[in-house]
């Protein structure tokens, strides 16, 4: 017998594949890692797409409301916190507190002041709304983390991303507003209704989930507490938190109306302590708040527009019950649209979420037939529905891609299955699509209606448009006209142009037209509502300088208002030339004649006008030579007016009744005179050709 000694070596690496019990650590540990990259891609994208357009760029236009209203508002309630003055924050019926709030913020971490100029206008502007967007996006997170409990992860997600990106929700998600925080504040409370846990288990609540119920009422009446403080169509959650704890409860006979009662106490204790606290009128005078709401909602909200409604391509007062179904669907993109039309899949489909979804759509309708009611309509006001109409689109979607998954031949889910970047590939796209919607309309979202229907030439011929947006543009062009100082600008909603215009802009009203008026601008909302068609007309006379368009959609169009005269003469020079008439005056021994030039075709400018005084033996005694424009253009546009004085010093005259005075033109680089095509032209004896007479001058 041999025994081999034991020989110290290299432990034997085996090249058999580890047990399943040795694997599984390392599958669970891949996975989990795999889980949290994922979560953390998907946490960060749908924050960049919350976040970002609504943050972007918010020095641009100030809306119609912002102008008149929501600014002042903030700053008196921002002084009535610092002087504790607590019945000053009562500011509006609407009642807008938490806008107030939220500007307030954005004027304590911004430290400014009101603009004293034109420039920081939109910069100050820019600093109010901050915090407002940032709301605003932050309920979008918040959402999607309310939604995936309720109707899964992918619907969730799907959801929130078409909340984050549509351009109609974005639009009045980043202006310092009410409607856009109304949405907010509604839709997190509706979310949280839907996790009391009868909904989520079909029975009543066991002891462990009962600290749930409590979170979920507590959270849902914070959030509804927020909404009653922003705008009071927020009342319409009383009623849907009834119905809902209602529908939900699992008691049966005289305890579901206790379990019923308890819960919407609960609910409706939180939501009035919400108000109570963050209003301080509540603590002083409530019946005062209370009743400024009332008189809001009865005298504003029940009656219509006093400048009316555009709807269908007409001007209306009350466009009546079809007016907000087309609304959601020029306003919503393409696939909320197609996932609205996809939704019956989700309720066949989807049982598990089933209730859910017929939750949300019963909201969408209340809500919707409430605000058909009343006589004052606006797009905006269907707000609060939309992130809820997003859920149920989701689903549709979702729904859909699941039965074309079933559907499919074998080959392509087993092709699937081995290639995960098709998925990868598919979420690119679909983030690429949602993105490029609101990126190319930034920042006038206002102006995006569904490209299944037309986009924005047709939708804007369906609803009313213009709130404000394009004006920014407006004074843009304004402050490049080298002749903008030569007197004020007029517009219809002259606050919301001010802040771009480094120049007095008065109302368009007939007293304006007493005073001398350079530029005035024309809006696509006031000409829909056929607004001052008088004005307007008189305005149309001449052609317009500029038009600013976007997206297809003229929001603006720029014009040049005739020179005022005392002496018509309606004489045409050069066929493109019109003298509509001259003003007269003498001051001492100077004659002063200021002319209404229009020019009716675009030409090179340098043509220089002349005034001569004649004698009665035909002998030139006075002259004055003077650029039509003063040099301040060197080619001229159809539509521009001119009217610069001509100062002629005279000579003392035994008899100025025998003297006469001559008007001409002439090219400054050739010295040839221009034709008088039209109106009294002179013999060339006078003084030569081509002139027309003016009245002659008074004594000195």
């Amino acid at each position: 017998m041999r025994v081999d000694p034991l020989v110290a070596g290299p432990p034997s690496v085996s090249a058999e594949p580890h047990s399943p019990i040795e694997q599984a650590p390392i599958n669970r540990l891949a996975r989990v890692l795999r889980g949290k990259a994922r979560a953390i891609f998907l946490a960060a994208l749908l924050i960049g797409m919350a976040f970002v357009p609504r943050l972007l760029g918010l020095a641009d236009f100030y809306t119609y409301d912002e102008a008149e209203h929501w600014p002042p508002r903030v700053q008196a309630f921002a002084e009535a916190l610092r002087d504790h003055d607590w019945a000053a924050t009562n500011q509006t019926g609407h009642p807008g507190v938490t806008t107030m709030w939220l500007g307030a913020v954005g004027l304590w971490l911004g430290r400014v002041d009101a603009p004293e100029s034109t420039n920081s206008g939109a910069a100050y502007l820019a600093t109010l709304r901050f915090p407002v967007a940032l709301m605003n996006g932050l309920a979008v997170v918040l959402g999607y983390l309310l939604a995936r409990r309720l109707v899964g992860e992918y619907v969730a997600l799907l959801a929130c991303m078409l909340w984050a990106a549509s351009p109609f929700l974005i639009a009045h998600g980043r202006i310092l507003h009410v409607d856009g925080l109304l949405t907010s504040w509604m839709s997190l409370s509706l979310l949280w209704l839907l996790h009391v846990p009868a909904w989520q288990h079909g029975d009543r609540p066991t002891a462990a989930h009962g600290y749930r119920e409590w979170i979920a009422l507590l959270g849902s009446g914070i959030c509804a507490g927020m909404a009653l403080l922003t705008k009071s169509p927020a009342l319409i959650l009383l009623p849907c938190a009834g119905l809902l704890l209602l529908w939900a409860s699992p008691e049966r006979r005289w305890r579901r109306i206790a379990a019923v009662t308890l819960r919407v106490c609960t609910w409706l204790g939180t939501a009035a302590l919400v108000v109570l606290a963050l209003w301080p009128a509540m603590w002083v005078a409530p019946w005062p708040s209370i009743q400024s709401v009332y008189n809001e909602l009865i005298a504003n909200g029940a009656r219509p527009h006093p400048d009316g409604s555009f709807f269908l391509g007409r001007p209306v007062s009350d466009p009546g019950w079809l007016f907000y179904p087309i609304v959601l669907a020029w306003r919503s993109d393409p696939l909320t649209l197609i996932g609205l039309v996809l939704l019956p899949l989700a309720l066949l489909r989807r049982r598990g979420e089933r209730r859910y979804l017929l939750a949300l759509g019963g909201f969408v309708l209340l809500f919707g037939a409430l605000m058909s009611a009343g006589p004052k309509k606006f797009d905006r006001y269907l707000l609060p529905i939309w992130p809820a109409i997003e859920l149920l689109a989701a689903a549709g979607l979702v729904a859909a891609g699941q039965l074309c998954r079933t559907l499919a031949p074998n080959r392509w889910r087993t092709a699937a299955r081995h290639h995960a970047w098709l998925g990868g590939l598919g979420a690119a796209a679909l983030c690429a699509t949602l993105i490029s919607g609101w990126a190319s309309f930034h920042p006038y979202e206002l102006a995006y209606f569904n490209p299944l229907l037309g986009g924005s030439a047709i939708g804007s011929r369906m609803l009313l448009v213009g709130w404000g947006e394009g004006l920014d543009l407006v004074g843009a062009w304004l402050r490049e006209r080298p002749d903008l100082s030569v007197g004020p600008v007029m517009a219809r909603n002259p606050l919301a142009l001010k802040p771009f215009v480094p120049t007095p802009v008065l109302d368009m009203t007939a007293s304006a037209f007493k005073q001398p008026v350079n530029y005035t601008v024309l809006y696509i909302s006031n000409v829909e509502r056929q607004e001052d068609r008088v004005i307007a007309a008189r305005i149309e006379q001449t052609q317009p300088l500029a038009r600013v368009i976007l997206h297809g959609i003229t929001y603006a169009t720029i014009y040049q208002l005739p020179r005022p005269y005392t002496q018509p003469t309606d004489s045409m020079f050069g066929g493109w030339l019109h003298l509509r008439g001259v003003s007269q005056a003498q001051v001492g021994s100077t004659l002063i004649i200021t002319p209404s030039w229009d020019i009716q075709a675009n030409q090179p400018g340098g043509l220089m006008c002349f005034v001569h005084v004649i004698s009665a033996d035909g002998q030139r005694v006075a002259q004055a030579d003077t650029p039509l424009d003063q040099g301040l253009f060197a080619d001229w546009q159809a539509g521009q007016q001119f009217g610069f004085p001509i100062e002629v010093a005279l000579p003392r005259l035994a008899d100025s009744r025998s003297y006469r005075i001559v008007l001409g033109v002439y090219d400054r680089r050739s010295g040839k005179r221009l034709a008088v095509t039209s109106g009294a032209r002179l013999p060339e004896s006078v003084d030569g050709p081509e002139v027309i007479g003016l009245a002659a001058p008074r004594s000195p």
